[in-house]
């Protein structure tokens, strides 16, 4: 079939957009009233049923449909329990996240797995693919994420091919940021914590005409401060702004706008610090022990904007329309001083090089679209719901690097006081990658009975890659698959009002930008995705639980080669075949009693290759991850109290030290024992107005380290965090 491309190039995205908003404005004769501005629905507007959960969501299918129905695990983090914890950063988000791992590489990357899997641009922000965003290494956090601006994180376990297009079977992690409200709120708070750290944020909302035909809302975030590691320091500023208004009683035209920017001094190297001498034995590093420099930074600056029309029809059918333009760039001093250390001579050193430095400079432009129509439909004497709709993605990102010339070898003594290199004027390597993906999409929920219903729904999808060396060091390189179709098939039976059970089934196809020795790309990994299970709603919607079994069978699965890097700076992977994970899980979210909160779940993941042997030992197989708050109105008035507890199994990492100047190979196994993290919550309202709140974090004060590739990068140490709010 005809690539989707060639529709895209009129520059489709935006014209949906402006054309649906003109043609209903027209049909409108008068803005609504103040009285009728209250009546006024969101369309697929999620209903707040409790504070660790939500009524609906449609991050699986398009369709909106409560968690009980919906035929994959979900988990949601809300605005609520994001203030509960205190958390402020993306990483900080998941790592609270049942089923979800971070490893953790660098100072600057952490990667997120989920089911065994990395969260490969499985980012979408408001139900837009990203298609890679700013996400400047595979699986990375998106440092433009800061939980200031979200009203919930949906985080979708499995294969979302329908909507998502072309990814792994982890997890599609749904960002949905703050709309305006229909009340006028305001919310200030500051915070102090351990090392110096301090945070004011700033939430104001409500209407902005006398009309009630627009209202908006307006975040900042100013975050200051140090780190329990050596010389690193990060600051971050947030500002995000959306108005909406109301063009006839079912329609809205919504923008939304943001600015975030994070600068930080100190990074450590992109592999961390090493965690072996090159005869194999452990290099015993202190929690705070780093080799960054002073003059060592890492910046990042996102912006973007986006335009949404909602339109609600009289026959209670909903169009949707949305186009998101965003820009990340990077500017970056890192150092890199080896990968093992030589006992004798407390030398840094590398199997591909020693002790260098390197200037990155990174763009990613990205543009993001989606236009689709809901609603039901009456066949056979029942009413059925259905979904269709396009969505597309590019981006488009800029790789330069300027390594220095060979410096004398960093050593344990230098602590920090390293010269600062001079680089040459010409980059040493560089490349721009554009990758686009469009697909239409569809799902037809049909009632087959009143206690059984049954998903149909696909993707077909084409997707693109081309790379192109900016300095001369590799061929060109392009890949493109045009006409793939995503299956999905879902089942879902009522056993009884509260009680459901499910099965589903979809198909995998993640094409992606990985190099074999030859310096080819890779062929796509393929693979299905099945999932069973039983969930309840209880308490009106209040409390959802759920359990789940699942298997995923892959191939073409990309794999480190363990050769290095190819001349253009690109890592050197190999196809697998025959991957198999399987797994079950049991998650609980919602209200207990009117006073207690809870949010948590159990996880199991295993994965083995053809051959039955273990993969991804890296990363632990069992995951327990509970928060739960309790509220003392009825003894001491105003008083909250909350507990969180993070525990997962042991994991271990087997490789090889490469031998320098000589030196024969060594073999390692490195190894983490089972852990846990309690964090504590106090929480007191000093009046209805202002109310206080304390943080203390992993207050057992447990070493862990978060990265086994042969590298330490410790979890952070006790620390407290006094937080002071006014809300209007």
């Amino acid at each position: 079939m005809p690539p989707l491309s060639v529709f895209i190039q009129w520059r489709l995205p935006l014209i949906p957009v402006l054309l649906c908003a003109l043609t209903v404005a027209a049909q409108a004769n008068t803005d609504p009233t103040p009285e009728e501005k209250n009546d006024t629905e969101q369309i697929e507007r999620v209903s707040v049923v409790g504070t660790y959960t939500r009524a609906a969501m449609n991050s699986a299918t398009g369709l909106s449909m409560s968690l009980k129905e919906t035929p994959q695990s979900v988990t949601l983090i809300t605005e609520e329990m994001i203030s509960d914890k205190g958390l402020v950063t993306m990483e900080s988000v998941l790592n609270h996240t049942p089923g979800v791992t971070m490893v953790g590489d660098a100072s600057e990357n952490s990667q997120i797995f989920v089911r065994g899997y990395a969260l490969d641009s499985g980012v979408q922000i408001d139900g837009l693919i990203t298609t890679s965003s700013s996400h400047v290494y595979s699986g990375s956090i998106d440092q433009g994420l800061d939980p200031v601006i979200a009203e919930r994180v949906e985080v979708l376990k499995g294969a979302a091919g329908i909507l998502s297009g072309l990814g792994e079977p982890s997890a599609t992690v749904n960002f949905i940021r703050k709309r305006p409200t229909d009340d006028t709120r305001a919310t200030i708070s500051a915070s102090y914590g351990s090392w110096d750290t301090y945070r004011l944020e700033a939430d104001i909302s409500g209407w902005l005409t006398d009309s009630g035909s627009v209202k908006g809302r307006f975040v900042s975030a100013v975050k200051k401060g140090n780190s329990f590691i050596d010389r690193y320091q990060r600051d971050t500023t947030v500002l995000y702004g959306v108005v909406e208004t109301n063009l006839a009683t079912d329609t809205s035209l919504s923008f939304f706008a943001d600015y975030q920017k994070s600068q930080t001094d100190g990074v450590y190297n992109w592999n961390s610090n090493p965690a072996f001498y090159t005869d194999g034995t452990a290099v015993d590093f202190g929690r705070s022990y780093s080799s960054s420099q002073d003059w060592t930074h890492w910046d990042v600056t996102q912006k973007s904007v986006m335009a949404e029309f909602k339109h609600r029809f009289d026959n209670d059918w909903s169009l949707v329309s949305a186009y998101r333009i965003a820009n990340a760039t990077i500017d970056a001093l890192a150092f890199y001083p080896g990968d093992y250390i030589v006992k004798a001579t407390g030398e840094f050193v590398g199997p591909w090089g020693d002790t260098y430095s390197a200037q990155h400079d990174r763009e990613s432009d990205t543009n993001s679209f989606n236009l689709y129509t809901t609603g039901t439909f009456d066949l056979f004497g029942r009413e059925h719901s259905a979904v269709a709709g396009f969505n597309y993605g590019d981006n488009v990102f800029d790789n330069i690097n300027t390594n220095s010339t060979p410096q004398r070898r960093y050593h344990l003594n230098d602590q920090g006081h390293y010269p600062k290199p001079s680089l040459p004027d010409s980059p040493s390597n560089g490349q721009s990658n554009e990758q686009s993906q469009s697909g239409v999409y569809g799902t037809i929920r049909i009632n087959v009975l009143d206690s059984l219903k049954f998903m149909l729904g696909g993707r077909v999808s084409d997707w693109s890659y081309e790379k192109h060396d900016l300095v001369g060091n590799s061929a060109d390189a392009t890949m493109e698959k045009n006409g793939i179709f995503i299956p999905y098939y879902g089942l879902v039976y009522d056993v009884t009002e509260i009680v459901s059970v499910y099965a589903s089934r979809t198909e995998i196809f993640k094409p992606g930008t990985y190099f074999g020795e030859d310096g080819q790309l890779l062929e796509p990994a393929e693979g299905t995705n099945i999932e069973a299970g039983i969930k309840m709603a209880l308490f009106d919607d209040t409390l959802n639980m759920s359990a789940a079994i699942y298997e995923t069978n892959k191939d073409n699965e990309p794999e480190y080669a363990g050769k290095g890097q190819l001349p253009s700076g690109d890592y050197i992977y190999q196809s697998v075949d025959g991957i198999t994970t399987k797994g079950y899980e049991f998650e609980i979210a919602g209200r207990l009693t009117d006073n207690w909160d809870i949010s948590g779940g159990y996880t199991h993941n295993s994965a083995e290759d053809k051959n039955g042997l273990r993969r991804q030992t890296y990363l632990p197989e069992d995951i327990f991850k509970l928060t739960t708050k309790y509220n003392f109105e009825d003894y001491l008035p105003g008083t909250t109290a909350g507990v969180s507890w993070r525990w997962q199994s042991s994991s271990y990492y087997e490789g090889t030290i490469w031998g320098v100047d000589g030196a024969p190979n060594v073999a390692y196994r490195q190894e983490q024992s089972a852990y846990s993290l309690i964090d504590l919550m106090f929480g007191y309202e000093i009046t209805p107005s202002i109310s206080m709140q304390v943080n203390i974090n992993n207050i057992f004060d447990k070493h862990y380290n978060r990265s086994l590739w042969g590298y330490s990068d410790f979890g952070e140490p006790r620390n407290a965090t006094i937080s002071l709010r006014w809300s209007l």
